[in-house]
């Protein structure tokens, strides 16, 4: 008998929370389908289904779902309210099972766990809850030891510097290929002194390379070091909370980590913050993050990104930013923050 197939769309919640859910699905004996790298043809999809007012990464959760609709037997699409850190997330992910339920048709069931972990056992509850409906012949504690392992080892391996994007693909079998060669000017060490960027923003801008026009790459290309928000564990995190946080988790996320970052012993050249147009809460992380580079003499560049980004200005703002950020570091340390 063919097991059942529940899809995963590669957007939001995907890059932090897959391990988990990828091995609890699987040790349920669900075959898990993930949906493919954002392309343009998934983008087209999620402009057509969702509403014009959402941020583009909403709009590229909806075209993942149209891609999975015909292809599974259920969708794994949760309500993610607090991880345990306090603060919620946005209102659009509060609300995502409604807004794709009601504004796509043709849709398989929607698994709409409510994850809102307050207390130590709320995880365990819902994974059991979860396993009693959808797979109720299946054992529950292996699935949900399981699941946990493999969001610890992720984890782990995240704060010990490995990149999301690169762990991700390994997950779902499609690694990234090898690294293209360096241009010409970093092979002579003519753009590279050994910098160190912090790339912030939240995890699924950061790592969905068709979003970002491949930002990451385009550093690592350059011959830089790159450091992301979901490096720096939760511990480490908070002791960089502000007196009153923030309302939402990605947005003290990033906030915190850039507290991090700049007070951290790694020499951080740089702080690219990576927001998405139309999104409220960045207004005030963009904002206080601004502040904290200024008070730490340290330049930042912000990349708004939304469905007409285009890839020449991309390439041409970051090698501009890289190219001062080298300049300060060698031969002009008082070249302006402001470039």
């Amino acid at each position: 008998m063919a097991r059942k197939r529940i899809g995963i769309p590669r957007a939001l919640f995907f890059y932090s929370y897959l391990p988990f859910w990828q091995a609890f699905w699987r040790a349920l004996g669900w075959e898990v389908v993930v949906s493919p790298v954002t392309n343009k043809e998934i983008l087209d999809l999620g402009v057509e289904e969702a509403s014009t007012d959402l941020c583009v990464p909403v709009k590229i959760l909806h075209g993942h779902v149209a891609y999975l609709a015909q292809q599974v037997d259920a969708i794994f699409l949760p309500r993610m309210v607090n991880v345990g850190s306090g603060a919620t997330f946005c209102p659009k992910f509060l609300a995502l099972p409604e807004m794709v339920k009601y504004s796509m048709s043709g849709l398989p069931p929607l698994v709409e766990a409510r994850l809102d972990l307050g207390k130590p056992w709320d995880l365990f509850n819902l994974c059991r809850e979860l396993q009693r409906e959808w797979a109720p012949g299946e054992g529950f504690w292996a699935a949900y030891q399981h699941a946990r392992a493999a969001q610890r080892t992720f984890e782990g391996k995240l704060a010990q510097g490995e990149l999301a994007g690169p762990l991700l693909a390994a997950l779902v079998g499609n690694a990234a290929g090898p690294a293209a060669p360096a241009p010409a000017e970093a092979q002579e060490g003519l753009i590279s002194r050994e910098l160190k960027v912090a790339v912030l923003g939240y995890p699924y801008a950061v790592h969905d390379a068709f979003l970002n026009g491949d930002l990451v790459k385009k550093l690592q290309h350059m011959g830089v070091k790159v450091y992301t928000a979901d490096m720096v564990p939760a511990q480490a995190r908070r002791r960089y909370r502000l007196h009153k946080d923030l309302f939402w988790h990605y947005s003290n996320m990033v906030l915190q980590a850039g507290k991090f970052w700049l007070n951290g012993a790694q020499g951080i050249a740089g702080l690219i913050h990576v927001t998405n147009f139309a999104c409220g809460p960045d207004a005030m992380v963009g904002k206080l993050l601004e502040l904290e580079a200024k008070a730490h003499g340290i330049p930042l560049m912000a990349l708004t990104l939304d469905e007409q980004t285009g890839q020449a200005g991309l390439e041409t703002r970051v090698e501009a930013f890289v190219d001062m950020l080298a300049r300060r570091k060698t031969r002009a340390h008082n070249i302006s923050l402001h470039g």
